[in-house]
C-alpha cells in the first residue's frame, strides 16, 4: 500500500504540474487616475490586490494602508490564499481601496481596477490602474 502511495505520488510530482511552494511573487506599481486623486480619501484607507484564477476564486490578497500614490508593490508567498498554485496559471490583478476595510464588499463610493493584462507568478512591473468609483 505504502509503495503504491508513494509511486503515486511520483507520478503526480513528475506530470508536468508544476505547483508553487513558496514561490509565488509579484511586483508592479498602483496608479490612481487623476480624474479620481480629488475624490479618494487621504488617511484610514486600506487597499486590496486581489488576484483571482480563471474561475474567479481568489488565490492571494496583498494589503496596504494608507497607500500614496503610485504605489509600489510586491506580492509573495505570504499573500496566498491557495497553498498549491499552478507555477504558470494566468491571473488577473484586480485592485479596491475602501475606508471600511472589507475586501469583496464593495460599497458605494469604494474605488476599483485592475491590471490591463493577465499575470502569472514572476510577473514584475505590473501597472495597476484605479480608475472607476463605485
Amino acid at each position: 500500500m505504502r509503495r503504491a502511495l508513494a509511486l503515486g505520488l511520483a507520478a503526480v510530482l513528475l506530470s508536468g504540474c508544476e505547483l508553487l511552494t513558496g514561490e509565488f511573487r509579484v511586483t508592479g506599481t498602483i496608479h490612481l487616475s487623476p480624474a479620481l486623486s480629488e475624490r479618494a480619501p487621504k488617511t484610514n484607507v486600506t487597499l486590496f490586490l486581489v488576484a483571482v484564477n480563471e474561475g474567479g476564486v481568489p488565490v492571494a490578497v496583498h494589503r496596504i494602508v494608507n497607500p500614496e500614490f503610485p504605489a509600489a508593490f510586491e506580492m509573495d508567498h505570504h499573500d496566498l490564499l491557495v497553498p498549491a498554485l499552478r507555477r504558470q496559471e494566468e491571473l488577473a490583478l484586480h485592485v479596491e481601496m475602501n475606508t471600511h476595510g472589507a475586501v469583496g464588499a464593495a460599497r458605494p463610493g469604494d474605488f476599483s481596477g485592475r491590471a490591463p493584462a493577465a499575470i502569472r507568478s514572476g510577473s514584475r512591473g505590473v501597472r495597476v490602474l484605479i480608475d472607476r468609483q463605485r
